[in-house]
């Protein structure tokens, strides 16, 4: 099946990628400015297209029998375009002669109702509008990426001071999961277009604490580490300066919604970040990566 992937150069996107090339489909790698992209022997194609030109977006979705639909975060960006985007996306897939499927990945957890958090609330209007525009669709939304500890709020503790330090209090439960297992779960649900409708929440195999996290990753890095559960109030302070001048919402503002959105992540009833993960698989069956194998097969980060 030839699949065409938004937001390809992404993590998250580059690892449905290399999931659909390896499961012997065309997958069609769409970003702003692609480059030449060759993955065991194999040239990918690509297609250059920005979410804030919708022509654009709506021609990438041509000759597709499928599209796995990846926008950026809405914590850091203006939601209204990459909604728009959506929209667009959604309903070229759904007038087109060709393609099948859409397979959603909201990239956080997403309730079945507002909340009155602006991230979620915009991935909620997403969902909507995915589900409206008549195509069969599926939304996947994952917790916690694995892959976060690697980014530059997270890695330089644990490279320099062999130390975990996350924003999450010790008692808090978490399934973490890879963005290899993401893509895996989406691949099965493009294999199941009977679950068209269907929202699922996503985690990896294992619902653990920041202690055992810590130990878990310890073990499989082979270096002591210790942990420390960041205030949310540092956490927040250090993300306004790792996004700096990267972001189109104001700093405040950014900053606000991330204090309001983690406090509900570490205290809310509801647990949005523990999946049990069991029934899910009975539906969407791939195997999960636990943390330490995740962790010992990783290409460490060098430069931060």
């Amino acid at each position: 099946m030839r699949i065409v992937v938004f937001g390809a150069t992404g993590d998250q996107g580059s690892a449905q990628v290399r999931a659909l090339a390896r499961s012997g489909h065309s997958p069609v790698a769409v970003s702003r400015n692609p480059k030449p992209w060759t993955i065991a022997g194999r040239r990918i194609e690509t297609v250059a297209a920005d979410y804030g030109d919708l022509v654009g977006v709506a021609k990438a979705v041509a000759g597709s029998d499928a599209v796995f639909l990846n926008l950026p975060s809405t914590s850091f960006q203006a939601a209204e375009p990459l909604i728009a985007a959506a929209n667009v996306i959604a309903r070229e897939a759904a007038a087109s002669p060709t393609t099948k499927m859409l397979v959603f990945n909201t990239s956080l957890p997403v309730p079945g109702a507002r909340l009155g958090f602006a991230a979620q609330d915009a991935r909620h209007e997403m969902r909507r509008l995915v589900f409206a525009a008549g195509i069969p669709a599926v939304s996947i939304q994952p917790v916690v990426f694995l892959e976060n500890l690697l980014n530059d709020w997270a890695w330089p503790s644990i490279k320099q001071n062999n130390r975990i330090v996350y924003a999450h209090k010790e008692t808090l439960d978490v399934s973490w999961i890879c963005h290899d297992d993401l893509a895996e779960l989406m691949l099965a649900a493009l294999e199941r277009p009977e679950l068209a409708g269907r929202s699922f929440a996503v985690g990896g195999p294992e619902a653990v604490r920041l202690p055992v996290l810590t130990q878990k990753l310890s073990r499989a890095l082979n270096r002591p580490l210790s942990f420390e559960s960041q205030s949310i109030t540092d956490f927040c302070q250090e993300m306004r300066h790792v996004f700096k001048g990267k972001s189109s919402l104001a700093e405040d503002t950014m900053v606000s919604e991330l204090h309001r959105l983690y406090t509900w992540y570490n205290n809310a009833s509801e647990r949005p970040f523990c999946v049990d993960m069991g029934p899910i698989l009975k539906e969407l069956p791939v195997r999960l990566t636990p943390i330490e194998e995740w962790a010992a097969r990783l290409v460490l980060p060098v430069n931060c």
